[in-house]
């Protein structure tokens, strides 16, 4: 199989993973909510049993992903995905489920850093940012589709029949990515088996900081009012429809952001291509606080322009963080990719106690405008700190052969 079939084939095992990810998560909270009658309380516990794993597992991630090829870890991770999420379908109790749900967690959160390096070993340099935007398409079609095929198949045969549906794409994803990994003879640049030498750790005081804040304020703005935001339409009177356009429109605005070239920004990979769209999303998320101030009509329509450039702008802070990754870590990929990784989940989880708190207190047109401004500011400190640095690309390895043609 030539090096653009291996590819090809990957990233269609990269999009059935997703596809099942999301509908299996989907099932998850049906099952919390329906089966096990869960409360408040118990839903809180669900997110950490769905987000801590990963985190407290940054370094054993890190230390697998840098000595095994990114796609024999991914068949692992898969395969114990897919069995935790058979054994969903016989849990009696709550605890149980939780302690599966979390085990399920843990196998996924080596699948992200895992496709970075696969991407970086497997991949010729001058094709990269175009591999990381068909990874980021990839991932986002399967948001868009996995949800309605998850809501559908639920309705009509219930949540065990989902959580089949779901297995059904993991298995796929495994024979994809077994298949694209049947003749690949590259190695993680920086592994261990070949050279005897452990790989160098992430320095938190290197080139990782500044993408490790910019990644920590972009996902406590967008974290901080996930959650409230349904409360937030209906306390403004939009129609519950409206969530769906909005959620809708985001999700298409992430695949034209995946699918428009990255132009010169491939190649630089620096600071100020990575606080672009961050400082974009900042300015959206004021706009929308002032749009909140608008009669309903006009509001909708700009509202949904709004969050269509939010995906736009989030696909591409998201290519850029891999790029970054790709570029100036290039030693410690696996690294900086499960550090990345814990820092968004680590946001996740704490940032919308404080869009709770903002949102008892302030307007939902306050909220918005307090949070993208605040965060603006953050990341110009950020930019101030940092942009002065020299721009240094750490030496990467040669790939074995190139992928993804133009």
């Amino acid at each position: 199989m030539s090096s653009n079939r291996r590819f090809y084939t990957f990233l269609t095992g990269s999009f059935f993973a997703s596809f099942g990810g999301w509908i299996n998560f989907l099932a998850i909270l049906n099952i919390a909510t329906f089966r096990f009658n869960a409360n408040p309380f118990d839903l809180v516990i669900l997110s950490a049993a769905l987000l801590a794993p990963p985190i407290l597992l940054t370094r054993s991630i890190s230390r697998v992903c840098e000595r095994y090829a990114g796609t024999r870890v991914l068949v692992v991770a898969l395969a114990l995905t897919l069995g935790t999420t058979a054994a969903l379908l016989w849990v009696g109790n709550f605890v149980t489920f939780l302690l599966v749900v979390a085990l399920k967690s843990a196998a996924l959160g080596f699948t992200d850093p895992a496709e970075t390096v696969y991407v970086t070993t497997s991949v010729a340099e001058a094709q990269q940012s175009r591999a990381f935007r068909l990874l980021n398409l990839a991932q986002s079609m399967a948001k868009i589709c996995a949800p309605a095929v998850g809501g559908i198949v639920g309705a009509w045969a219930g949540d065990n029949r989902t959580m089949l549906v779901s297995i059904v794409f993991i298995a796929a994803a495994i024979v994809m990515m077994l298949a694209s990994a049947s003749r690949a003879k590259t190695a993680p640049a920086a592994s261990t088996s070949d050279t005897g030498k452990a790989a160098p750790r992430v320095r938190f005081g290197g080139p990782i900081m500044p993408l490790l804040l910019c990644v920590g304020i972009y996902f406590a703005l967008a974290a901080a009012v996930n959650n409230q935001f349904p409360l937030m339409l209906r306390n403004q009177g939009f129609d519950k429809s409206v969530l769906g356009i909005l959620v809708s429109c985001s999700a298409l605005g992430g695949v034209l952001g995946s699918l428009l070239p990255m132009g010169r920004n491939a190649k630089q990979a620096g600071l100020g291509t990575l606080l672009a769209p961050a400082f974009a999303s900042c300015a959206l998320f004021i706009a929308i606080g002032g749009i909140f101030r608008l009669p309903l009509r006009p509001a909708e329509l700009m509202l949904a322009s709004a969050f269509f450039a939010t995906g736009l702008a989030g696909a591409r802070f998201r290519v850029e963080c891999r790029l970054f990754i790709a570029r100036r870590l290039a030693d410690q990929v696996a690294g900086a990719s499960a550090t990345l990784q814990s820092a968004g989940m680590c946001m996740q989880f704490v940032a919308p106690c404080i869009g709770a708190v903002l949102t008892s207190l302030l307007s939902t047109s306050d909220v918005f405008i307090v949070l993208g401004g605040f965060s603006a500011v953050c990341l110009a400190v950020v930019a101030m700190r940092f942009g002065k640095q020299p721009h240094t690309v750490e030496p990467a390895a040669e790939p074995a052969a190139a992928a993804v043609p133009d």
